[in-house]
């Protein structure tokens, strides 16, 4: 049996709050107070201010929520990447890893003041299955009420651990008294749409000047006193106006999910004595996949040179600059859970890619300078990318890049940027699978939970929710491995299946990371204190609210 509390967390906490209150002599903390609350954390964001209801994650105020700022997250994820129980006092998950056992607290509010109740727990498990469609609930078939305070989820197959292991951002308990009379959740944009359970209330929405307020609603403290009393969301046109805001003072920190600084951007703080950049290693992967059911791809020999004869140097350096660090063959980033440093690294050798290409039959068998496949038969090699308004112009150098290096061995290579008109002609080349590679992007919270090989797999495999990248190669020992991660009872089971991903990666060669990249998150240091930058989230995160207090 597998229990977890946070009452540590909380006597940690409580422990820092009186030291803090013995240092000034006051508990209390006034703003300006050394050790005191924080009266206002102003934070920057260049989402902009769209959806305002708690199940939108599409604008500023869907993406803060992540944090369990207006909702309460059941468990969020530490600095080490372990799911806590936030809004639950504790959990346990069975042997069989069918049943989840859950705690809750009774003296929590809804922000319009009607308590949060069991029947509200209950509601939540019956509308995220049944109307939300949420995927991890899909075997759910029994809510089983053991008290006021105790929910047990019953799933008909072992699905309680990776319910608790995908609950990191979006898996939190929703009012019943609102949103049972709701039709279309979708759309509805009531005023009571915003209401949480969380920490935070909203107080003021300015549409016009982006701009978010919170106040602090003391009763919902699930990780001990909250120290930041209110909270102020501004939203900024871009990454360089956010720098701007953060190096004159009308901001404190950045928040942006998956999207952290570019390396490139940094000279807009460097210098600046009350800055931090916040870098930290990064759990999301700029990666690649081969369309294994191309002629070319089906010879592990053709993978493995073309692999050999990347400019792995320039690459990395494209995408992270000085910190970028040449990826190993097992994909996952170091950052990750589960990482296996044991794989090989990949490195240049055109010459040792020729040799490759040779004992293959790869050969110019025409004098045309190009080589052509086994049989004889001419090839062009398409190289094209997920198309990301955000990463086009990256994505369009490196596969550039890729194919003067495969043209450099005697492969005619190009980087195709006709699949990047337009979504339609995107999603139709991925779903026909009429690429040779493909380059994408997994998200730091996909890459550090699903792993980024869920890009990778037929959806029939991992579920919708993603372009099925993987849809050339249907091998069922990665199918296998993929399915004994997300079959996990334990935590144990779980890094022993990511282990394999890894070695069946390094072994088939079937994909492969871009750069193992440092990521950046800055904060200013100039008033206050507590700040902990946690890996590819940066120092926004669920302690966040518990931790600071005034220099």
């Amino acid at each position: 049996m597998k229990k977890c509390t946070k009452r540590f967390l909380c006597f940690v906490l409580a422990v820092l709050s009186i030291i803090g209150a013995a240092a000034c002599g006051n508990g209390g903390g006034g703003a300006g107070k050394k050790g005191g609350h924080v009266d206002e954390l102003v934070i920057g964001t260049t989402k902009q201010i769209e959806g305002l209801s708690i199940l939108d994650q599409s604008g500023s105020f869907g993406r803060l929520n992540y944090n369990s700022v207006v909702y309460a997250n059941f468990f969020y994820p530490d600095n080490e990447g372990t799911m806590q129980p936030y809004f639950l006092e504790s959990y346990k998950i069975s042997d069989d890893s069918k049943e989840l056992t859950m705690v809750f607290p009774t003296d929590k509010v809804w922000h319009d003041g009607v308590p949060v109740t069991v029947d509200d727990v209950v509601f939540t498990f019956e509308f995220m299955r049944d109307v939300y469609g949420q995927k991890a609930l899909r075997n759910l078939s029994e809510i089983r009420v053991d008290a006021d305070n105790q929910v047990t989820l019953v799933f008909s197959q072992p699905d309680a651990f990776y319910y608790v292991k995908n609950a990191n951002l979006t898996y939190f308990v929703i009012p019943k008294h609102v949103w049972e009379k709701v039709d279309d959740y979708s759309t509805y944009t009531g005023e009571d749409a915003m209401i949480g359970c969380g920490p935070y209330k909203v107080v003021n929405v300015n549409k016009e000047a982006g701009v978010i307020q919170y106040e602090a609603v003391p009763e919902n403290d699930y990780l001990g006193e909250i120290t930041v009393d209110k909270i102020t969301l501004r939203s900024y046109s871009n990454q360089d106006a956010l720098l701007m805001a953060l190096a004159n003072g009308e901001i404190d920190v950045m928040y942006e999910y998956a999207n952290p600084i570019p390396y490139t951007l940094l000279d807009v703080i460097s210098g600046k004595d009350n800055i931090e950049p916040g870098m930290s290693d990064y759990t999301g992967c700029n990666q690649v996949t081969f369309g294994m059911n191309r002629d070319a791809n089906q010879y592990h020999e053709f993978r493995e040179a073309a692999l050999k004869c990347f400019d792995w140097k320039l690459i990395t350096q494209l995408i992270n600059g000085e910190y970028g660090e040449i990826p190993g063959s097992g994909i996952l980033p170091r950052a990750c859970a589960g990482f296996d440093g044991s794989l090989w690294m990949f490195y240049q050798d055109a010459e040792e890619a020729k040799r490759l290409l040779d004992n293959a039959g790869f050969k110019d068998t025409d004098g045309d300078g190009f080589r052509e496949l086994p049989d004889g038969k001419p090839f062009t090699y398409r190289i094209t990318s997920q198309l990301s308004p955000s990463r086009n112009d990256l994505y369009t150098r490196i596969g550039q890049l890729m194919a003067d290096n495969l043209k450099a061995v005697g492969v005619n290579a190009y980087f195709d940027t006709e699949a990047l008109a337009s979504e339609e002609v995107n999603d139709k080349m991925v779903a026909d699978n009429e690429y040779d590679l493909f380059i994408g992007y997994t998200t730091s919270g996909v890459a550090a939970y699903r792993t980024c090989f869920w890009y990778f797999l037929n959806r029939e495999i991992v579920g919708s929710g993603a372009m099925n990248w993987g849809g050339s190669y249907n091998d069922p020992a990665l199918n296998a491995a993929y399915v004994k991660l997300m079959n996990a009872k334990s935590n144990d089971e779980y890094l022993e299946a990511v282990k394999e991903l890894q070695h069946l990666a390094s072994n088939d060669l079937f994909a492969f990371a871009l750069c193992w990249e440092k990521c950046f998150f800055p904060y200013r240091t100039d008033k206050y204190e507590g700040f902990v930058n946690m890996d590819a989230v940066g120092v926004v995160h669920a302690e966040t609210f518990y931790q600071l207090t005034n220099k």
